[in-house]
């Protein structure tokens, strides 16, 4: 709110000069600017002239009138009226990233060259040089001057600051250029690192396949023990955790093979990622232990399903533990008779969990539940499986759909991500899922909500740890809805997170989604998913 009203009071002040263009951080914050400057225009005592003093030149727009964005487009950079002292005055274009790179401003009006050229203001510094540069494009066309002014939410940085351990400037005099800089050095480190790991990667997977290769191709009767077999499939699950040293290493623990005789072609980089820690291990990696007898390939951190001829039977494979939180909608549709099955929708869904309770969720997982209608409800917060499984299968079972119009499905949402935030019992690191499902649009959110504003800004601020998020939805929602949604998909997607939005036409796909769902649970190896 506070960038919004900032963004506000340079925008307005500037538009009686210049033309004034914002590139949003995203497509999601696109939309929402574009509602809140109109909000400022209106309080400002514009009235109906807010719609055309503030344009949308987003991706949505354009991909719903074609013609309207163009349209919007020419006159991003046409005087609209008089402004002060009988002088022209500018409207304000909001766009996002997709506009801010090869769309061509085109400012004919030399009067606007005395006033320093279009406005620029981005709300967000891209992690990549170039972006920025082809942001910075968008104004000083043609030979006119430019100027531009960056108004930044320093909320959106918090990770890169804690990660990198180095604070924003502060933003004050003399230092604006300091933030942008220090922001795209950000970005330059975390592609270095992308690139380095990705690198690893690579040669952790040559080495696993030349593992393979030799014993499928070449070796086939080594894979006549079910603990060989075993150990081969954790090894190609796990890789992304270990060193080619460590594959190697690992590799030699299955009887009568010897992966030092086999050439390869993998270069050793280290591991391409650090496992997240198990509860109550040591903050730190630590390296694998050699000896014949040791089972700990990544010591407290991490264990996997390996062993010597010296080791004994092997033991299963366990990651971390993770927090799974089934939202689930009990409106008054949900009883539609509409499935394809003898079930409606709302029992088709409660089977639906239960059997990914029972087969995708293990004893040391925590689970929740919360149901929304009229009003949100939590039937099971966060609990162990292994503490509550019989008692929480019986109140799933038991779970009835409403008779009330009304679902709160935003107010849901929000309350499922503060659960998730701090759940009780759970590692502080522990993978998190929200798994969602609704077949209408919200109707019955509180009002700061109504739109997923709370849920938008917690998502942006201060997202629970190591987040997954799967949604469903059944039916036509509108496409605002639709909209926020996938942005909340985008949003955990670009900070490392599993998120999908499965969008069913008809209540006959829910039992289909709901089997993704479980894919995706099973192949969760804390945190790295392979769905």
């Amino acid at each position: 709110q506070a960038q919004l009203t900032r963004l506000a009071e340079v925008a307005f002040s500037a538009r009686e000069r210049v033309p004034v263009l914002v590139i949003a951080r995203d497509r999601a914050q696109c939309d929402q600017l574009l509602e809140g400057l109109r909000a400022a225009a209106r309080s400002r005592g514009f009235g109906s002239l807010s719609d055309d003093l503030v344009r949308s030149l987003s991706r949505t727009l354009y991909e719903q009138d074609p013609t309207a964005w163009k349209d919007n487009l020419n006159r991003s950079t046409l005087p609209m009226g008089q402004g002060d002292n009988t002088e022209k005055c500018w409207r304000i274009t909001i766009t996002d990233p997709r506009g801010g790179r090869g769309t061509d401003y085109r400012v004919d009006d030399a009067s606007v060259d005395a006033y320093g050229g279009l406005l620029l203001i981005p709300t967000a510094v891209p992690s990549s040089q170039r972006d920025w540069t082809q942001f910075l494009g968008r104004t000083a066309r043609q030979d006119r001057r430019g100027q531009y002014c960056a108004v930044l939410c320093s909320s959106d940085y918090a990770a890169l600051s804690s990660k990198f351990g180095e604070a924003l400037p502060s933003g004050g005099p003399g230092t604006s250029l300091e933030v942008v800089d220090t922001i795209l050095r950000w970005g330059d480190r975390e592609v270095a690192g992308r690139i380095k790991a990705s690198a690893a990667l690579y040669n952790c997977g040559v080495r696993v396949n030349e593992v393979c290769e030799e014993l499928f191709s070449h070796r086939p009767e080594l894979l006549k023990s079910p603990s060989s077999r075993e150990s081969v499939v954790d090894l190609c699950q796990r890789l992304r955790w270990m060193s080619v040293s460590e594959i190697n290493q690992a590799a030699s623990r299955i009887p009568d093979f010897d992966p030092s005789v086999l050439p390869s072609e993998a270069r050793d980089l280290g591991r391409p990622a650090e496992p997240p820690p198990a509860p109550g291990a040591p903050d730190g990696p630590e390296m694998l232990p050699v000896g014949s007898g040791s089972q700990a390939l990544a010591g407290a951190k991490r264990s996997l399903l390996l062993r010597s001829p010296l080791d004994g039977p092997a033991t299963a494979v366990e990651g971390p533990p993770k927090v799974v939180i089934f939202c689930l909608d009990w409106s008054l549709s949900m009883l539609s008779q509409d499935t394809g099955t003898h079930l409606s929708r709302f029992q088709t869904s409660v089977a639906c969990i239960r059997r990914i309770l029972r087969d995708q969720v293990r004893s040391q997982d925590f689970v929740g539940v919360i149901g929304f209608g009229a009003e949100v409800e939590i039937v099971s917060m966060p609990t162990a499986k292994g503490a509550a499984g019989s008692t929480l299968d019986a109140k799933i079972a038991s779970l009835q759909a409403q008779m009330l119009g009304g679902t709160a499905f935003f107010d849901a949402v929000l309350e499922c991500l503060k659960q998730l935030d701090h759940p009780m019992g759970a590692h502080p690191q522990a993978p998190r899922w929200l798994v969602c499902l609704t077949d209408g649009d919200d109707l019955g959110s509180r009002r700061e909500n109504s739109n997923g504003e709370l849920v938008t800004r917690a998502l942006e601020s201060a997202p629970p740890p190591n987040l997954s998020m799967i949604m469903i939805t059944v039916g036509k929602l509108k496409e605002k809805n639709v909209r926020v949604i996938d942005g909340w998909v985008d949003r955990i997607a670009s900070a490392g997170g599993f998120a999908q939005h499965l969008s069913e036409k008809n209540a006959a796909a829910i039992t289909t989604a709901f089997n993704v769902v479980a894919e995706c649970l099973a192949a969760d190896l804390g945190g790295a998913n392979e769905c």
